[in-house]
């Protein structure tokens, strides 16, 4: 395969990302989503380097790893056979604010005189305003040229003041939101020069993690929070490549997406890039799912976190409830001015649940006692929602609806607006009860009677909770069953108790959940694996065969990831283990396509009448329960499973034909090092030192 240059180039590092064009330019007139960012703000919109007031010629740039870029580029060609002797690279590291240095070779028999122009410019506009219109309202921003070869640039506001710091080298000369160098390079010769870009936050500089002086030192890059999760995770060695270039692509997506929101300096998962670099209920709850086994620290994080902004009162406007978990924590100018409701915004009605499932889980992994005991009070918080609020008329669903007139319209995992659809393509009303929401809440409280069983030694709670959730398998499917078109489950119910009929990807879930009756999983597996849904690469959210289909349409007819991550689950839970592994082959062979990476969303097209899964054109990247889908993959594939009573891991593995062994190291769980080799009818789990 070719090596191209992306059009695009992005990379991460906390709260730090900056997207740029492939020669490492930001300019403010493009499609909107280039900037330096930091805190959902963009603390700069352009920055353009020039030589001789020339644009440069792209030769080659990636992302070296997901917190450092190299852009090679040079002065326009003479003919196609006559390259310019000038070589510009530039180098660039996000953390806390930036680093860049900057190299001219020069490779002529003679010297050069060259005058290097770098145009600066800031908006710090809040993202969320970003995303929405591409040519945000100009701001009131203040630049000032310092004598010490600072530019800074300020924005305040309602007592809102953020800056750029801009730090070059001596010999600049600085001006009018412009740094221009005079240089002069002998014949074969180089000369450098580095910037440093600090974001100011609330009167506090942000040091960066790389600085110009570490260059002087002859410093290497070396990320140490990098460093720190290779050591942490699992090693994937074998005859897998179809898997393990996926799965080592993911870690380093999973990596780039860990950020800090509290003092006790633990990462959680931001969703993704670029627009979701923030706490997510749902996201970051799925994510620490689908990662468990390779990072349960994470899940620890999470849930703390989430648990410390569980909701305390009912508010209209960030369509909250007590108890309830939010789905969306924001920094930006919007939320802090009471502009926006994400402060945090609860518009979800799947994260109590979520949060119980991730809750057993890390239990099931780990064996932490003393974490269920923590959250035992906002786990039963997130009951009593369930029970007292997410079923908003007493009839066992729960169903949503929005208050806030800032908030989304469907609080469901596809929360587009468009996603309700009835088979005719008409849109469904709230209140509106979607059908994975009721697997969740059945799984929820059968895990959760469990936690109370063995750890808070309340055998009544559990009862109870057994006894709701085999009351709702049996209600729910009757009520939410379709006959029609061979059978399936409606995608919910709407304010009048309609079945919504459209048939989607949604259904899968219920698998997971294990809330389907057994009489009708294999009609539900027949039609998830069939050409209406089965596109070949992966399973639609959308049949074709309804009005609403649209292959490049967000949430009606695309492929996502985490959404077949979790069905290839289920299908495994009620047996169907050819088709679970026919998902994961699939969708590996599409990662390869991008480089081997896991999109957010992928256009829903028949493999048959294209050569390559058509990439969706706003989707995030990296993105975490994308990144994470490789993660449970392998686990599905090992069939590994903890016991937590014996600190001891169980493997049942089915291989794919594809995959001829796995060797995986390094498997911390339950104080202990496991290692874990599979073949073709043989397997087994070592200790390691």
């Amino acid at each position: 395969m070719s090596y191209q240059t992306k059009s695009e180039i992005r990379i991460v590092n906390g709260e730090t990302f900056i997207i740029s064009d492939s020669v490492g330019n930001i300019h403010q007139e493009s499609t909107g989503n280039l900037g330096f960012f930091f805190r959902d703000t963009r603390f700069l919109s352009e920055l353009i380097l020039k030589i001789n007031d020339q644009d440069l010629t792209i030769l080659g740039a990636k992302e070296v790893n997901y917190f450092w870029s190299t852009h090679y580029a040079t002065l326009p060609f003479e003919s196609i056979f006559e390259a310019h002797p000038i070589t510009i690279i530039r180098k660039r590291a996000a953390g806390n604010g930036a680093r860049e240095e900057i190299i001219i070779h020069n490779y002529k028999t003679e010297p050069v005189d060259l005058t290097l122009s770098i145009k600066l410019d800031a908006d710090f506009v809040d993202i969320i305003e970003l995303k929405r219109a591409q040519n945000p309202k100009g701001r009131p921003v203040i630049e000032i040229n310092s004598t010490e070869n600072q530019h800074i640039f300020v924005y305040q506001v309602d007592g809102i003041c953020r800056k750029t710091i801009i730090q070059c080298e001596s010999g600049a000369e600085i001006e009018n939101r412009k740094v221009n160098f005079k240089i002069n390079i002998p014949a074969k010769d180089v000369w450098k020069t580095c910037l440093t870009i600090r974001p100011v936050w609330e009167d506090k500089v942000k040091e960066p993690e790389y600085l110009c002086e570490d260059l002087d030192k002859n410093k290497p890059v070396i990320h140490k929070p990098l460093q720190q999760w290779k050591n942490q995770v699992p090693r994937l060695t074998g005859h897998c490549s179809i898997l393990s270039k996926t799965y080592e692509h993911s870690l380093m997506d999973l990596a780039a997406l860990r950020f800090y929101i509290d003092s006790e300096n633990k990462p959680v998962i931001a969703a993704g890039m670029p627009w979701y670099m923030a706490l997510f209920g749902r996201d970051s709850l799925i994510t620490a799912y689908q990662c468990c086994f390779i990072a349960p620290d994470i899940a620890f994080t999470t849930l703390r976190n989430l648990a410390r902004l569980q909701g305390k009162e009912y508010n209209d406007f960030r369509d909250e409830e007590p108890g309830k978990i939010l789905h969306e924590l924001r920094f930006g100018e919007k939320t802090l001015l009471g502009e926006k409701p994400y402060s945090p915004y609860f518009g979800t009605a799947d994260s109590c649940q979520l949060f119980l499932i991730l809750l057993h889980e890390a239990f099931k992994w780990t064996g932490n006692r003393e974490l269920v005991n923590e959250l035992k009070e906002p786990a039963l918080k997130a009951l009593d929602w369930i029970d007292n609020y997410g079923d908003m008329d007493g009839d066992g669903y729960i169903e949503y609806q929005k208050r806030s007139k800032e908030g989304l319209g469907n609080h469901c995992w596809k929360d587009s607006g468009t996603s309700m659809i009835f088979s005719d393509a008409s849109l469904a009303e709230a209140p509106i009860a979607t059908v994975e929401f009721q697997g969740y809440v059945y799984d929820a409280k059968l895990r959760l009677a469990e936690l109370a069983e063995e750890v808070w030694n309340d055998s009544a709670l559990a009862e109870k909770l057994r006894n709701q959730a085999k009351e709702l398998k049996r209600h729910f499917n009757k009520d939410f069953w379709i006959e029609d078109r061979g059978g399936y489950f409606a995608l919910g119910l709407d304010k009048n108790k309609k079945k919504i009929d459209s048939m989607t990807s949604n259904m899968g879930h219920l698998l997971w959940s294990g809330i389907v009756n057994d009489d009708k999983a294999n009609i539900i597996v027949r039609q998830l694996m069939s050409s209406h849904l089965y596109s070949g690469w992966g399973i639609r959210t959308l049949s074709v065969q309804d009005r609403g289909y649209n292959p490049i349409e967000y949430h009606n007819g695309t492929v996502w990831p985490h959404d077949n991550s979790l069905i290839a689950e289920g299908l495994i839970k009620y047996g169907y283990k050819d088709e679970a592994n026919q998902i994961i082959i699939n969708l590996l062979e599409a990662s390869q396509y991008f480089d081997n990476r896991f999109p957010e969303v992928f256009a829903g097209y028949q493999r048959t009448e294209v050569d390559f899964p058509v990439p969706y054109p706003t989707s995030s990247s990296p993105q975490a329960w994308a990144a994470g889908a490789s993660v449970l993959f392998l686990r599905i594939i090992l069939g590994l499973e903890p016991d937590h009573k014996n600190q001891n891991i169980i493997i049942n593995p089915y291989l794919p034909a594809a995959i001829e062994d796995i060797c995986v190291e390094n498997v911390r769980l339950f104080n202990k090092n496991f290692s874990i080799y599979v073949r073709k009818g043989h397997s087994k789990v070592e200790l390691s030192d």
